[in-house]
């Protein structure tokens, strides 16, 4: 089995399709950690060619605003590889993250899905809508 630097199995097979699981979650105010994560994560990412379908764990993470607009701009470097984006975390971090990943057109709109719940993103990932 491989395993993407965050520690998430990848592919992750789920319901008859796969995605890329990352594991941005539970870094409270550790942004340095978080930082260094993202970069391991993009690393891992880019050196493939394939497009993918992303699962982002954000809870209990405290995305400063510095630290969001890093986010926005990793986000915006995998956009090549993303066939699909969802990002699941807590209410006041999902509207902030999807206000600014839109506003900052890292990624088209039809591409992501923001929730509260992880199986709920997890099945639109794998699902043929879009």
């Amino acid at each position: 089995m491989t395993k993407s630097p965050s520690g998430a199995l990848s592919p992750y097979y789920y319901k008859g399709g796969y995605f890329h699981g990352i594991h941005y979650g539970s870094y409270f105010d550790d942004m340095d950690s978080l930082r260094d994560m993202m970069a391991q994560e993009e690393t891992f990412i880019l050196r493939s060619l394939e497009r993918r379908r992303i699962m982002i764990d954000l809870y209990d993470t405290n995305l400063t605003k510095p630290m969001l607009s890093e986010f926005v701009l990793h986000i915006e470097r995998l956009s090549s590889r993303i066939a699909k984006l969802a990002i699941a975390g807590d209410k006041q971090h999902r509207n902030a993250v999807k206000k600014a990943l839109l506003k900052n057109k890292a990624i088209n709109a039809g591409q992501l899905y923001i929730c509260a719940d992880m199986e709920e993103g997890k099945t639109w990932l794998v699902s043929d809508n879009f």
